[in-house]
Order: structure tokens, then sequence, then C-alpha cells
């Protein structure tokens, strides 16, 4: 058995290197899922690269109107149907009324003709159409027997619903089954993928999403958390002269830092100033923002005099916005414009709405362990900023368990002294490093935030209800 890519974008990595040839390889799902392009794809892809293709249907529709389809995607080529590297063979309805016999020696006739490397037959349950369910397993017996022996790549497609995928006597017959689907979430549409059977081979098995794009099919396989072989020591600015000052010299290049607060405690702007020292340095940043869109990020950036679009132009800053992706391609695509612009410092903005987007099948925290684990791989030092709902009182630091996963956990919240409410910033842990352990008043002005001194004549300042301490109090009776 020899392996073989599948010519599908992304396909490859959840199936861990490709397809097995010889073998047989169904894609079941509803109609509409994409079946008929994914073995389309494959059989172009693999005509490009020398294969000999052969494309069997048994639809009513002429292959001119399936041309005129296949020919939008850029993976279809009318040389290589020119050149014979693929071949299209119908199945002739009168065949189809002879028998099961008369259509598996029809097919048979047109592979001793071309002697195809890969073969699709799209839909193969159209040639049960009438047979009882005794009848319909026993052409598939003798169907797939002989498919066997013909030395190839077979990828049928089969148009079926998941519990009928299951009870198909197909689901033990084929070598490997792939599910499509298309599912409603949040008020549109998501395609999956799903490797549910693929023998004598290592796969990704659970839902992968995926879409069809002008190049055809792609899939976004999920990422497993990654393991950093080693760390380093050497230390990133956060570009607030007081905050590196908090944090021993700036945070740990490569790690990750939760900014967690509520609404208005100064989040963004810490997070902007951040990637904004980064790229003054030539160094390439990435802000991912939930909560506004990149017109919005660069009219508020320029209130602080920092012009995004300079760096922008410089290819020194992209802005990706999330709403765009699912949130499996959205991981991928931040990861591939790391790798382009080498970039090494990245805001993710207001991920309690990130949360929100995570389809039912994902777990929020695999989702981001996933994320978090991979940046730190990639030497990328990640801001990653929270909104808490208390304004004042006891709060959780996210509510979401990802807490343990970050590297340095930074709180910000809101105290009222004197009928004013103030800012405070404190560094709740910094893992492997020291860092100061004071209760700092923040302010932000028109050049980003500046740290302040310590509330040290409070208490309490957690509880967002601080107290004289008693020394400072006995000295305020004292004076009066």
């Amino acid at each position: 058995m020899k392996r073989v890519e599948t010519g599908v974008n992304g396909l490859d990595e959840v199936l861990d290197g490709g397809f097995f040839r010889p073998s047989i390889v169904l894609m079941g799902g509803t109609a509409g899922t994409g079946k008929t392009t994914m073995v389309m794809q494959s059989l172009f892809n693999a005509a490009k690269k020398e294969e000999t293709c052969m494309y069997v249907t048994a639809l009513s529709e002429p292959i001119a109107t399936i041309n005129n389809f296949m020919s939008k995607f850029s993976f279809y080529s009318f040389s290589l149907l020119g050149k014979g590297n693929v071949k299209y063979v119908p199945v002739d309805i009168e065949v189809i009324h002879k028998g099961t016999s008369a259509i598996i020696n029809e097919m048979e006739r047109n592979i001793d003709i071309i002697k195809p490397d890969r073969i699709a037959i799209d839909p193969v349950n159209v040639f049960t159409t009438g047979l009882d369910e005794d009848e319909i397993r026993q052409f598939y017996y003798d169907f797939f027997t002989r498919m066997k022996a013909w030395n190839s790549l077979v990828l049928l497609t089969g148009e079926f619903t998941s519990d009928a995928l299951i009870r198909s006597s197909l689901s033990y017959l084929a070598d490997g089954i792939i599910y499509l689907s298309s599912e409603p979430f949040y008020g549109r549409n998501i395609r999956y993928l799903n490797v549910l059977k693929m023998r004598g081979q290592d796969f990704s098995g659970g839902k992968h999403s995926c879409k069809i794009t002008p190049d055809g099919f792609k899939v976004y396989p999920r990422k497993t958390p990654e393991v950093r072989t080693s760390i380093l020591k050497e230390r990133i600015s956060t570009g607030i002269k007081g905050l590196d000052k908090m944090t021993d010299g700036g945070f740990m290049l490569g790690s990750a830092v939760l900014l967690s607060g509520s609404s208005g405690t100064g989040k963004t702007v810490i997070g902007m100033q951040f990637i904004v020292n980064c790229l003054l340095k030539n160094e390439a940043g990435i802000i991912v923002s939930f909560e506004e869109d990149a017109v919005q990020i660069r009219e508020n950036s320029m209130k602080f005099g920092w012009n995004l679009e300079e760096f922008e132009n410089k290819n020194l800053l992209k802005i990706i916005s999330p709403l765009e992706y699912d949130v499996s391609e959205l991981a991928l695509q931040i990861y591939d414009t790391v790798e382009k612009t080498k970039a090494r410092c990245v805001l993710f903005d207001g991920i309690t709405r990130l949360h929100f987007m995570i389809p039912p099948h994902i777990q929020f925290s695999d989702y981001m362990a996933g994320l978090v684990g991979t940046l730190k791989k990639m030497n990328v030092t990640a801001v990653y900023t929270n909104e808490t709902q208390n304004l004042t009182g006891t709060t959780k630091v996210t509510g979401t368990g990802i807490s343990p996963m970050m590297d340095t956990v930074i709180l910000l919240r809101y105290v009222e002294i004197r009928s004013q409410m103030r800012k405070a910033l404190s560094v709740l842990k910094m893992r492997g490093s020291e860092h100061d352990k004071d209760i700092r008043e923040i302010t932000i002005d028109k050049k980003g935030v500046e740290i302040k001194m310590p509330f040290s004549e409070y208490s309490g300042l957690m509880s967002g209800s601080p107290v004289k301490t008693p020394s400072d109090a006995f000295m305020e009776a004292f004076r009066k």
C-alpha cells in the first residue's frame, strides 16, 4: 500500500498524511455538504501530479453542466481533461436498468481501458434505487469485492444522514468513512468534517470545521496543545514604565498574560500600549479584537497618538477580525499570520466574547489551551483581555477557568475612595518571576496608562470598599 495525498487542503493533516492506495473511502453526508466538490478536488489535484483519474457519475446532469459548476474552482482544469489525466465515465440509465451486474461490468470495462490510479463514484447509492434491503446488501458486498481488485484509490460519495450511514452496510465494507455536515450556529451554518473510520492509519477524530472556497474544499484541523522544549528567560517590555518595574523588567518572552477587570478599567489600553511598544521596535504584532472592528481600533488609537495605519503599511501590524471566521479557522489564521509576519506579540482583546463563539462540540478551556500552548511554542508573547462583571466587590478572575493556563495574571478594578471611582492594578501571579505585590493606582491620559504609587494608606482595596489603615485612621483622628 502507498500513502498518497488527498488533494484537499487540510485533510492530509487530519489523516496523518493522506489516503492509502489501494483503499475505498466513503464521503457521506446530506445534499449540499460538499461531497462532489471534495472528490473532484481530489481527482484534479492528483491529476496535476500525473495520476490518471476517473470520475464515474450516474446523475442525469450532462457533463457540460458538471463542467460549468466545477470550473468556478481554481483546481478545475480543462487542460487535464484534454490530456486525458481526468476521464469522465457517465453510467447510462439503460445500464442501471439492466441491473447491478451490468453496472459493475460497465465500470470494469472502462477501468481496463483507462487504468486509473484514483476513481470517484458520485454518488454510489443511486445504483441501489428500487432495490430492497437484502438486494442492496448483496450489491454492495459484490461491488466492494470487485473494487478491492482494482488496485486503485476509490472515493465514493453517498447521500446519507449520520444515522442512516451507521445502519448502512457501507459502514463496515468501506476502508474509510468521512462524514460531511452543515449545522446552524448563531445565525449561520458551519460546515464540519468528521473522520469516522480509516482502516490501518491514525487520524484526528471528531469534528473539524471546513469551508468551500474559490480554491475548493478547505479543512481547518483542530490543534492540540503543543509542548515547549525550552523556556526563554528573555524579557519583553510592557510599554509602560511602571508596569515594567512591577513585573521585574517586563513580561517573559513567549508567555501568556491575562488582563482581567470590569469595563473601563484600562485593559485594552494596556494591551495596545504593549503592542505599540513592540511595533516601535520594529517587531511585528497582531491584534485580534472581539470588541471593536479595525476602523474603530485605528480611530481610538489615534487619541493616544498611535498611528496604526503607519505600521500596517510597513507590514508590521495585522488586525484580524475574528467574526469573519469559525473558531478553528481563526486559530489557524492566527498561526499562519504569526509565521508570515514573524510576529512576537499578539493582543486578544475581549476573549469573553470568544467563549460564545465556541460550538457545542468544543470545550472553551480545551480551545484556549490549544491556542495558548501553540503560541507559547512559537515564542509569541500573547496578552489576553477578559471582562469581569462586577464593578466593585468580590469577583472571579475570569469565570471561564482559563487563569491557570496563564503565566501572568494582572487584575484591574475600580475602588471607591472619598466618593471617587479610581482604578487599581495588581499583579496576582507571574510564573517563574518575582513581581510587585502592591496594589497600585493607574491613570489613563492622552499618552496612555501610567502606574502611580501604591494605595498604602488603605486596606480592603480588592473588596472595592477600601478603608483607612488603623495607623492612618489614628493619625487622621489625632489631627482633628
